[in-house]
């Protein structure tokens, strides 16, 4: 729920599942961004630019948020999905329909100069978690849990049409503030 004034944008969004050589993820920490000691994480990516395609959206975002170049074709198919409504203020809805990539990279450290003035508030820091420190955070990854997605894509189990994962995501609530949606389980499409 948000404000009857609240406006709404449909973004289409590009997303990439950076794994190193020891299985870690890359993702961004966030801690109080959407309010006192709420914590979350997020992968690198983020909206399309007009004319972009998802990979080259993605590509795109991985170098601005982390530093690391990266050929638009070696991301391969899309692996996951998912879609719902977020905001980041209660006069701002925003429904975002998401791809991700899986591409394994050698391990880097994240350079963060190309972030947007509100990715380097919202984002403290750039985190490598193994598949058992992602497994106990995976309540907390922002827009979707990714434990059990990455689980078998560790295993080289590539999706042939791409595995719907459930959106989790904050929206304004007049009468209670900041309000997560509910978490499904991955459904397999």
């Amino acid at each position: 729920m948000t404000t009857p004034e609240a406006e709404a944008i449909r973004r289409r969004c590009a997303r990439v599942l950076l794994v190193d050589e020891d299985d870690r993820v890359l993702l961004f920490y966030s801690r109080d961004y959407m309010g006192p000691g709420v914590e979350y994480y997020v992968t690198p990516g983020g909206g399309l630019e007009p004319g972009e395609t998802l990979a080259e959206g993605a590509a795109r975002e991985v170098f601005e948020e982390t530093g690391l170049r990266i050929d638009p074709g070696v991301l391969g198919p899309v692996v996951a999905e998912t879609e719902g409504d977020w905001s980041d203020s209660p006069e701002l809805v925003i429904h975002s329909r998401d791809s991700y990539f899986f591409l394994r990279v050698p391990h880097f450290a994240p350079v963060r100069d190309g972030l947007e003035d509100v990715e380097r508030a919202e984002f403290t820091a750039a985190r490598w978690l193994a598949p058992a420190e992602l497994a106990a955070a995976d309540p907390l990854v922002f827009p979707a849990r990714l434990a059990d997605l990455l689980k078998g894509l560790l295993a080289g189990a590539t999706p042939v049409a791409p595995v719907q994962i459930p959106w989790g995501a904050w929206t304004w609530d007049p009468d209670r503030g900041w309000t997560a949606t509910e978490r499904a389980p991955i459904l397999d499409r």
